[in-house]
């Protein structure tokens, strides 16, 4: 398999916890950005990977990767995202999972907070796509 120089680029989608979290279960948010390509419009060429989820007492970010080949894809996506979040029923979608995901979630208060690239260095995203690389060899030889 040849040697491919992957892009790389950081997205973040966080939620506003209130009162606060009692307990979030981490694997349900972290699923999130797996369900973005079954959506309408989601771009060809890219791919999702490397998720983790923060929380802090009043908030939930899910962090997470998008990779390519080419530059254009992620373009592509970039315009793509920030469309997809401003959609009330998608807002809606993605409180209700998050909330879902808590602990005595009935009298909790979700609401999606923001949605963004995250800006980091050039050797982050190179990482990140190392580690994305290597783990795409290793399964493509299972």
């Amino acid at each position: 398999m040849p040697d491919l120089d992957l892009q790389a680029h950081k997205y973040s989608i966080q939620f506003d916890i209130s009162p606060e979290i009692s307990y979030l279960n981490d694997p349900l948010p972290s699923l999130l950005p797996e369900f973005l390509p079954l959506f309408e419009g989601f771009p060809e060429g890219v791919w999702i990977s490397q998720q983790a989820v923060d929380e802090g007492l009043d908030f939930c970010q899910i962090n997470f990767w998008i990779f390519a080949e080419e530059p254009d894809p992620l373009k592509a996506f970039s315009i793509w995202f920030q469309a997809f979040f401003r959609d009330e029923q998608i807002i809606d979608l993605m409180e209700r999972f998050v909330k879902h995901s808590l602990e005595d979630s009935e009298e909790m208060e979700i609401v999606l907070l923001d949605w963004a690239r995250v800006h980091v260095t050039e050797e982050e995203a190179r990482c990140a796509a190392k580690r994305e690389h290597i783990s795409r060899q290793s399964a493509s030889r299972s």
